[in-house]
């Protein structure tokens, strides 16, 4: 389930974390966060160089950039992000280059040699290992000090003993091997990979900053003056041009169009607006012309809760991480000692010193842990990054492992697989009809967020005082309206419902309606099943999950609609907190199950379950119980949700299996001396890049529905 969110008076602070080299950096300054006083809890995530810190008022951010900056790292407080990765990228490619062609040259004269070029390989070998090298040396430095070895130390110790051997023998004109073109390549390599590493995640942050990038820069006020954006405030009115992007959230309060927002939720087709219809910041508007009043900006609106919900997910650690992390944290060590060991042990047996010590490079370089720092964090981030563009939301790393053992599926029916606008299609009364009784019952259902409360909207009649509202849930609502008690609600509401109202039966949902403690009529309501929801209970099932329906409403309308979508499991007329003990139940005989709904009454159900998932029209309370909030109210999304969280973790495992396996064959081929410390860089640069593309592969995963309604397609094709 998703972890607790932090206390109001906590704040939430985003920081840019500059010069971190792997995750060892990233454990190094989260740890350090962790103990400050007044921080509640803190994530630094090394593939997208942030930190996200939860904090008392009394934490000043200045402590947090002094003790990262006591680390050998910059902290940079609600830092530009693309910037500061585009300049990373530039300051590696810099080096890179010339590193490049230095190692070239050095391989050159292996072969073609010259008068001094021994000394010609030095002098550049000097400006390759100390310059374009220093960043290696440096991060060294700082973890031999602070005692917490990590890729760089190995590194430095490599590329420094074979330049260090090299000189001491080229002064002293002795006779054994020169090794400037080993950690030459040692350095133009390993920065090679980490220059291709930063344009890999500065690539895969592109979902987000697109996202980012749908809000226009400028709004046209309603009095024809143009105005930034982020200088709107709430209450101004702005007009929408044909084929222009809404400015920031609002209400339409004048025009009709349709706008698309596909970009910005994944929703597949344009949505009708008008006069009261709400509008979010960044979607794009169809033919008609509209003036929007605004109701959110800035970090207030849809689009920035988003962005903050991406950023936070892909702060968090998958559960798996910890073992690489683990892995890592003892590895360096080890693998120093593995190194000693085989300069001594190849010494003794009689090798010679340079080679003894050539063994002992590869070693220290074939074994950098990069493709187990970069294992979990990129997939991460890609991952969530794609599931924001297809409108599904993660609120953790931690989902990934709930999806992997979902089993079972349950939805809510109004709402979710309907189309949560019902309406009044039958009024039975046991006396005369009394339009006030159904005028004074859409009063009161006004002050209700149900999704039933939207059927009266029609009957209401000018205005009303109502009082003493009360919501209870499974049963209905009371109060006064205009100083009369107004009941409206399940049959349970009542003490007494007349037989000739009890026994009216039409099709769809029943409420009573009374003054009082005797029920005086009756409405039939219907909500139509969203068209899409047949084909997502297909798209589960054939996923061999079992879906099951779960609604507060009677057994013949919830069966009515499970057998239209082929729903074989139907659980009906259950209270809110009945809909958590049937969640509980069916955890209790072994299955692992995700929830689906919109609701305030869905909420404990969806706490409850071992994957929860709101859709967005729902309310907040049960956004923030989900663990996947869905961005538009196509429930086929739940099982693009699933998949893709599915894949992602299979990638993480993927990436794992690799880094493993490769430093299992890699590291013994060092040792014994088939792996010279050119090819041990290469090696290792090429371990990192296989991780970094099976990585980036999640930026092609396709909706299944998408999917779906292509196979259907070549079906077609093939039958014609």
């Amino acid at each position: 389930m998703a972890p607790v969110p932090p206390l109001v008076e906590k704040k939430r602070t985003q920081f840019i974390i500059q010069g971190m080299t792997c995750t060892a950096c990233a454990t190094r300054v989260e740890n350090a966060l962790l103990n400050l006083d007044g921080v509640e809890t803190a994530h630094v995530n090394f593939a997208t160089a942030t930190s996200l810190v939860w904090h008392g008022q009394e934490l000043d951010s200045s402590t947090v950039t002094e003790v990262v900056a006591d680390l050998g790292y910059q902290a940079i407080e609600d830092g530009d992000r693309q910037q500061i990765q585009s300049s990373t990228e530039s300051a590696l490619r810099r080096k890179t280059i010339p590193a490049l062609l230095i190692a070239l040259f050095a391989m050159v004269t292996m072969f073609l040699q010259f008068s001094g070029s021994d000394w010609v390989v030095a002098a550049l070998s000097t400006v390759c290992v100390w310059w374009a090298g220093w960043t290696f040396h440096h991060s060294a430095y700082l973890q031999i000090l602070q005692r917490s070895l990590a890729m760089d130390t190995l590194i430095s110790l490599g590329t420094l003993a074979a330049w260090s051997w090299s000189i001491v023998v080229l002064a002293l004109n002795a006779d054994h091997s020169l090794h400037f073109g080993g950690a030459n390549a040692i350095v133009a390599f390993v920065l090679l990979g980490k220059w291709w590493e930063a344009r890999a995640m500065r690539a895969s942050g592109d979902s987000l900053r697109a996202l980012a990038d749908l809000t226009p820069k400028q709004a046209l006020l309603r009095d024809g003056s143009e105005l930034p954006v982020e200088e709107l405030v709430v209450g101004m009115e702005f007009i929408v041009a044909p084929g222009e992007r809404v400015a920031t959230d609002g209400d339409v309060i004048e025009g009709f169009s349709e706008v698309d927002a596909s970009q910005a939720t994944g929703e597949s087709m344009p949505i009708e607006v008008s006069p009261g219809s709400g509008v979010a910041g960044g979607v794009l508007n169809g033919p008609g012309a509209l003036v929007v009043k605004a109701t959110a900006v800035g970090e207030d609106t849809e689009l920035a809760r988003v962005a903050r919900l991406v950023e936070d997910a892909q702060a968090t650690q998958v559960p798996i991480q910890r073992l690489a992390d683990l892995v890592a944290a003892r590895f360096v060590p080890i693998v120093i000692l593995i190194a000693l060991g085989t300069l001594v042990v190849r010494w003794v047996i009689g090798h010679q010193g340079s080679d003894a010590l050539i063994a002992a490079v590869a070693v220290l370089v074939v074994s950098c842990p990069c493709s187990f720092g970069l294992a979990t964090p990129l997939a991460v981030l890609v991952g969530t990054g794609r599931a924001a563009q297809l409108g599904v939301v993660v609120a953790g790393a931690h989902v990934l492992d709930s999806t992997r053992a979902v089993d079972t599926v349950v939805f809510d029916k109004t709402g979710t697989l309907t189309t949560g606008h019902p309406s009044i299609v039958n009024i039975s009364s046991a006396a005369n009809n009394d339009p006030l009784l159904l005028s004074s019952a859409a009063a009161l259902e006004s002050r209700s967020g149900h999704p039933i409360a939207r059927a009266f909207q029609p009957f209401i009649d000018g205005e009303a005082e109502v009082t003493e509202f009360t919501n209870q849930p499974g049963k209905g609502i009371t109060g006064r309206v205009n100083g009369t008690e107004i009941r409206v609600g399940k049959a349970e509401l009542f003490a007494q419902v007349p037989t000739q109202l009890e026994n009216t039966t039409f099709e769809g949902t029943t409420l009573f309606i009374g003054r009082g403690a005797t029920a005086e009529a009756s409405v039939s309501i219907r909500d139509e099943i969203r068209p899409t929801s047949p084909e997502a209970v297909s798209l589960l099932s054939d996923m061999d999950l079992e879906v099951v329906l779960l609604s507060g409403d009677s057994h013949k309308v919830a069966e009515r609609v499970a057998n239209q979508l082929n729903i074989e499991n139907v659980i009906a007329e259950v209270l809110p907190d009945q809909k958590r003990d049937h969640v509980a139940a069916l955890q209790s005989t072994g299955k692992c199950v995700a929830m689906v709904g919109d609701g305030i009454n869905d909420t404990p159900a969806l706490a409850t379950a071992d994957l929860g998932i709101a859709l967005q029209a729902g309310t907040d309370a049960a956004r923030s119980a989900a663990d996947l909030t869905i961005m538009t109210n196509d429930p086929r999304a739940v099982a693009d949700g699933i998949a893709l969280s599915r894949r992602t973790l299979a990638v993480i495992k993927g990436n794992l299996v690799w880094a493993f396996s490769y430093n299992a064959i890699a590291l013994p081929l060092a040792v014994t001396g088939y792996l010279s410390p050119t090819y041990a860089a290469i090696a290792m640069a090429s371990s990192s890049l296989l991780v970094v593309a099976n990585s980036l592969r999640l930026r092609q995963f396709h909706s299944l529905k998408d999917q779906n309604s292509a196979d259907v397609d070549s079906e077609a094709n093939i039958s014609a």
